[in-house]
């Protein structure tokens, strides 16, 4: 057993039952500990662990990871736990069911793979975005609760922009990457964020929330802006209009006139600044053509190639989170890719010398450039068929606000999370990041979110608690 497996295991017996008490006095802690899950998916692997860690593995998980952020979580769950009343019913946040589903197949899809450890790399992951969900969607149980968890994520917008535009500037950074290690994480991360914010900022909240959520929307922007992202920027400009037609904030009137004339002259010096950046970018990667070319490039249009082969010899996939291990070691060379093969899972493979003529630009594969592709390959499809349902589950409630819309916070935000999905779903048809620590959590903490403001409708549990307990002595006084 390894050491700091054991050290860990050491400082979880005491880290632990401690947080979970202290949690369990202090009310203010248990609302640090929400704000903190969530600035924290900036950081998400300053303190971490990955046991039985493959480092040199090209997948989209390499070890069992655990992160300071799912001690908050355990602390949240528990002390949740702990306060419910004998016989209460167990309410289980909507969606939670076919999320379970999807898990139970991926768990079997990893038991009947070879090899099996990569899996269970990703299966651990998995587990543990759910588990945030659940904690989420029970922690926020009034708009005092949304109002300080929206505000925690137009902080860390602020912030992650604060450290995107100094890996521009200072660092020379020609896409910038901020705390998130790659420009396109920043820019997934910002279209699930933004489009919530901008949807806050014109509901009914109080100004000082509202000013927070608007510069936050802004700087979030200057953030995809500066990762140079042709899809991001596209998706972001797309997202940003639909929220504010939908929001009705695009009415002809001074103000409105006034604030896009003020956002107008703002982004006029970013955008001539970054502009060439884009151009660059363009020229060096010889432009959309040779990205979707197809076989003959080791590119996004391979992997439609790829995830086919995968399917046409196994009906349930390759196996979880075995994307590279297949490619590297049987259908890369089908489709002309010589890729140096994996020599298992317990020792590092060759990295090189890379045979001339074999078109690839790494001695092993890759993460296939598109979710959906990934995810037939490895699970065939009828894990394609589970997860659309998961994605369906979550656009159901989003849509649910749609339907009753109003200036008020908790139907603001239910938009501004339906369009923030949109932004993740789009991007995921040409990146891979949505499995990605950061961008995993940040999501389901809005969609565990979403879930406790779920159905759409007007509720007494939209006042704060202690709204609710003086009301309550009113009534008996009255009585």
């Amino acid at each position: 057993m390894e050491t700091k497996f054991l050290l860990f295991l050491g400082l979880c017996a005491v880290v632990i039952p401690a947080g979970i008490h202290a949690v369990g006095r202090s009310e203010r802690l248990k609302h640090l500990c929400v704000i903190l899950l969530v600035w924290g998916t900036t950081h998400a692997s300053a303190v971490s662990l990955n046991f039985f860690s493959r480092a040199w593995y090209r997948g989209t998980t390499r070890g069992f990871e655990f992160s300071w952020l799912d001690f908050l979580w355990i602390f949240l769950w528990v002390d949740e736990l702990r306060h419910r009343k004998p016989g209460q019913r167990r309410e289980w946040p909507h969606g939670l069911a076919i999320m379970g589903v999807f898990l139970a197949y991926n768990a079997v899809n990893v038991l009947l793979s070879e090899p099996r450890l990569f899996g269970l790399f990703e299966l651990s992951k998995m587990f543990r975005a759910v588990m945030v969900y659940v904690t989420i969607a029970a922690c926020v149980k009034n708009e005092r609760d949304l109002r300080r968890l929206v505000a925690a994520l137009a902080i860390t917008v602020i912030y992650e922009c604060f450290w995107v535009i100094h890996s521009r500037v200072v660092l020379g950074h020609s896409r910038a990457d901020g705390t998130l290690f790659h420009p396109n994480t920043v820019s997934m991360f910002n279209l699930i964020a933004v489009p919530v914010l901008l949807a806050v900022a014109l509901s009914d909240v109080g100004p000082r929330l509202k000013r927070l959520c608007g510069v936050a929307t802004f700087l979030g922007s200057i953030s995809v802006l500066c990762t140079v992202s042709r899809a991001g920027l596209v998706s972001l400009g797309l997202l940003l209009v639909a929220v504010a037609l939908t929001c009705g904030a695009l009415k002809p009137t001074p103000k409105t006139a006034g604030v896009a004339f003020l956002l107008l002259l703002a982004a006029i010096p970013v955008g001539l600044k970054l502009a060439p950046a884009f151009q660059a970018r363009f020229d060096s990667e010889g432009g959309l053509s040779s990205e979707f070319g197809g076989k003959e490039h080791e590119g996004r249009g391979a992997y439609v190639h790829l995830a086919r082969l995968m399917q046409e010899d196994h009906v349930f996939g390759v196996g979880l989170n075995n994307w590279s291990y297949a490619v590297s070691n049987q259908y890369g060379r089908m489709i002309g890719f010589g890729y140096i093969p994996y020599t298992g899972t317990e020792e590092a493979p060759p990295k090189g010398p890379i045979p001339a003529g074999s078109n690839v630009d790494a001695a092993q594969a890759p993460p296939g450039h598109s979710l959906y592709l990934i995810t037939l390959g490895e699970t065939g499809w009828p894990g394609v068929i589970l997860f659309a349902a998961v994605w369906l589950s979550w656009f159901k409630m989003g849509a649910s606000f749609f339907l009753k819309r109003s200036p008020a916070l908790r139907s603001r935000f239910g938009i501004g999370v339906f369009f923030g999905l949109l932004g993740a779903f789009a991007q995921s048809f040409s990146e891979w990041e949505y499995r990605q620590t950061p961008l995993l959590f940040l999501l389901h903490i809005l969609l565990g979110t979403l879930a406790a403001v779920y159905p759409a409708r007007p509720s007494v549990t939209a006042l704060p608690t202690k709204t609710l307990s003086r009301m309550a002595r009113v009534s008996l006084k009255r009585e």
